[in-house]
């Protein structure tokens, strides 16, 4: 199958052209731009992956990575995909602090997205990154060094494997009920997005060890999801009482999407 045939089947598909120019520009390594030139040309495996695409495997996957906040961040099924939202708290919120001289914990990193931005942003900042998943950080290493960031790679279940203390924590953990009919991510790592029924299973061991990893006067993020967010916030008072102020920050859309700790 040439170039243009693929494109031409892949239209005929109701492919979204971001994923096409996603896979030209990924997986078949010829810029969407070129196929004016190219396009007789042979496309590699185009039938798997025009099939692929059709089952609504993620384009981002194909292709191996995702450019975004001018960052290059490798992907593979074993990291979710790093959404809008988290990309929105980055640029709106992160990148408006001074994080320079804090040591900072990025808590289920996934692709590391979050722990290399803030270091890329803020070379003097001291950060760290866990994860559970030994594939995942095997992945977040490999971005971290093409990104030029120093950052120190931790495996731990939520902040059970964790002793030290930070200024800052950020997380987006898994936040999403079990049985939700909202979520249509198949492809995508189960336990980087699911947390029992209720969706705050990862909450309850994150809020419950919270306070042994949270320097004096230092802070924390949490992504979380907008329609669960009065109880989400309910939760952590119901852990630590009134240890702590919090408060909730909307995302772009103005959705509730961000509990903040300190």
């Amino acid at each position: 199958m040439t170039y243009n045939e693929f494109f031409r089947r892949a239209k005929e598909a109701n492919i979204p052209l971001a994923d096409i120019r996603v896979v030209f520009n990924g997986y078949f390594n010829m810029p969407f731009d070129y196929i004016g030139i190219h396009g007789d040309d042979e496309a590699k495996n185009a039938d798997e992956v025009l099939e692929k695409l059709k089952s609504g495997y993620p384009s981002n996957y194909l292709a191996g990575y995702i450019d975004i906040l001018s960052l290059h961040i490798l992907l593979n099924e074993s990291t979710l995909i790093p959404r809008n939202e988290t990309a929105d708290f980055i640029y709106n919120y992160l990148y408006q602090m001074d994080l320079n001289g804090k040591k900072i914990l990025d808590l289920c990193t996934g692709s590391g997205i979050i722990a290399i931005a803030v270091k890329k942003r803020f070379p003097n900042a001291i950060v760290y990154a866990s994860d559970i998943s030994l594939n995942a950080l095997s992945i977040a290493k490999k971005s971290s060094e093409i990104n030029n960031t120093d950052i120190t790679f931790m495996k731990s279940d939520f902040l059970k494997n964790i002793r030290d203390k930070f200024d800052i924590i950020i997380s987006n953990p898994p936040y999403i009920e079990e049985n939700s009919k909202d979520v249509d991510a198949p492809f995508e790592p189960h336990i980087a997005l699911f947390s029992g029924k209720d969706g705050l299973d990862s909450y309850r061991s994150i809020f419950k060890d919270f306070p042994s990893h949270l320097n004096e006067n230092g802070s924390a993020y949490f992504e979380l999801e907008s329609t669960n967010s009065i109880n989400t916030e309910k939760l952590f008072k119901e852990i630590n009482k009134d240890r702590y102020h919090t408060e909730i920050w909307k995302d772009s859309y103005d959705r509730d999407r961000y509990l903040i700790i300190h």
